[in-house]
Parts: structure tokens; C-alpha cells; sequence
């Protein structure tokens, strides 16, 4: 038999070895336990993640939806059947012919560019988002056929969309002066933008985002008007126009 001291240190040991297998096994559940919860964190995150990009999603097409038909609204008669937001697949599809056109985006839109020709001499420009694809704005260009019908033109205009909520000079729309009015809405801005130059006018009327009628004053420098100085416009100089056309402006 093994002496009283001996048996007592063995016990000892015993008593060790079950409490470091103890410790170990504490050790191992604690590591497993600090896994699966971070597992569970990161399940949440992740399924917290997806809700917020539905969400998002969901927000993004209500706005989009509320978009196309306040915009559809505003459209002038040749346009009657386009909305902002539309692809370029939807416009064609509504029965517009549009070409790619060389003539680009301002400096800052990223913008893709297509045109259509009328029968009577206006042109139409469609410009589409780089990033979504979406129609973001719409231009309309004829000429007026004298000064008086400015008058005329902004009369209609008004029946048409209300007082205007801003009137600027824009002395540097590409290098032209030029004189706008805008219209804002929830969903859509309007802009009438006149080019005065050898005693005539030329009109191009803008619907597009709100953001997208802001950058383009901002382009363009455009300051408020006075009220003292609503009938006296802005007029370009035969030089100033000749450097546009050489510019492809």
C-alpha cells in the first residue's frame, strides 16, 4: 500500500487534472458560446442590412412612380406621353424616334444624350442618367419668330404652369447670356431659358429633376433678377455667338 502522504499528493493530482480538464472544457464552451454570438450579430446585421435596402428600394420606386406622374403631367403636347423616369426603351416605345446625338451632356450632368427632329423645326433633347438609365430631363428648342412674341410665349407659359417662382440672368449658359424662368414642383422643375440675338429669340424649355434644373443655374451663374429689370434681357453678341457655334455650342 502506498504511504498516507503519497496516496494524498496522487489525490492531489487528480483533483488538478480534473479541474485544468474543467477549465479547458469552460474554455472550450466559452469560445463556442462567443462564436454562435457572433454568428447571431452577424445574422442580425445582416438580415438588418437587407430590410434597409427593401426599404430603401421600395422608397426609391415610390418616388420614381410619384416622379413619372407629377412630370407626365407638365409635358408639353409633343411630349404628352413621356415622363421622367422612363428608360430609353420606354420613350422609343411610346413612339419617339431618338438618335444618339454628338452634341454632349453640360459640363457636370452625367448625362446621356439622344434627339428628335420635328416636322415643324423644333428639336427635342432627351437626356438619361449615366448611373440609373432614367429620363432625367427633357429639352424643347424652337425659335420665336420676333422679339414681340416673347411676351406672347411667357403669357402661355403662365396659363399654362402658374407664376413663375424664380427669373434669372445667366450670363454664362455656355457661353451665351441667356434669360430663364423656372417653375418648381415636388417631383419635377421647368425652365424657360430665351437666347436674345440679331433681334431674335430662340426658347428652350427644360422639365427635369429639381437637382438637375439647380446644378445648371449654378453652371451657369445665374443671379435673380430684378423686378425693375424683368423686360430688359439679356442679349448675345454677334461675336459671343459666332465663338459658341465654333465651340459646337
Amino acid at each position: 500500500a502506498r504511504p498516507p502522504r503519497a496516496a494524498h499528493v496522487s489525490a492531489i493530482v487528480r483533483a488538478m487534472q480534473r479541474s485544468r480538464n474543467v477549465a479547458v472544457a469552460l474554455a472550450v464552451l466559452g469560445v463556442l458560446g462567443l462564436g454562435a454570438f457572433m454568428w447571431w450579430q452577424d445574422s442580425e446585421a445582416e438580415r438588418a442590412r437587407i430590410a434597409r435596402e427593401e426599404r430603401e428600394e421600395r422608397e426609391q420606386a415610390a418616388r420614381l412612380e410619384r416622379q413619372r406622374e407629377e412630370s407626365r403631367s407638365l409635358m408639353p403636347e409633343p411630349l404628352a406621353d413621356v415622363a421622367l423616369g422612363m428608360t430609353l426603351e420606354e420613350v422609343r416605345a411610346s413612339g419617339h424616334h431618338l438618335e444618339p446625338t454628338a452634341r454632349g451632356a453640360p459640363e457636370g450632368l452625367r448625362l446621356t444624350m439622344y434627339e428628335e427632329r420635328l416636322p415643324n423645326g423644333a428639336q427635342m433633347m432627351f437626356g438619361f442618367s449615366e448611373d440609373t438609365g432614367h429620363l432625367q430631363q427633357v429639352q424643347v428648342m424652337s425659335l420665336l419668330p420676333r422679339l414681340e412674341a416673347i411676351a406672347l410665349h411667357l403669357q402661355a407659359m403662365n396659363e399654362r404652369y402658374g407664376t413663375p417662382s424664380g427669373a434669372w440672368d445667366c450670363p454664362n449658359t455656355q457661353g451665351l447670356p441667356t434669360r430663364r424662368f423656372t417653375w418648381r414642383h415636388a417631383q419635377t422643375a421647368i425652365a424657360d431659358v430665351f437666347l436674345v440675338y440679331n433681334n431674335r429669340a430662340s426658347v428652350t424649355l427644360y422639365i427635369a429633376t429639381p437637382d438637375t434644373i439647380g446644378r445648371s443655374l449654378r453652371m451657369s451663374a445665374c443671379v435673380p433678377v430684378p423686378r425693375e429689370r424683368l423686360d430688359q434681357f439679356p442679349t448675345a453678341t454677334p461675336e459671343q455667338i459666332q465663338r459658341a457655334v465654333e465651340e459646337g455650342g
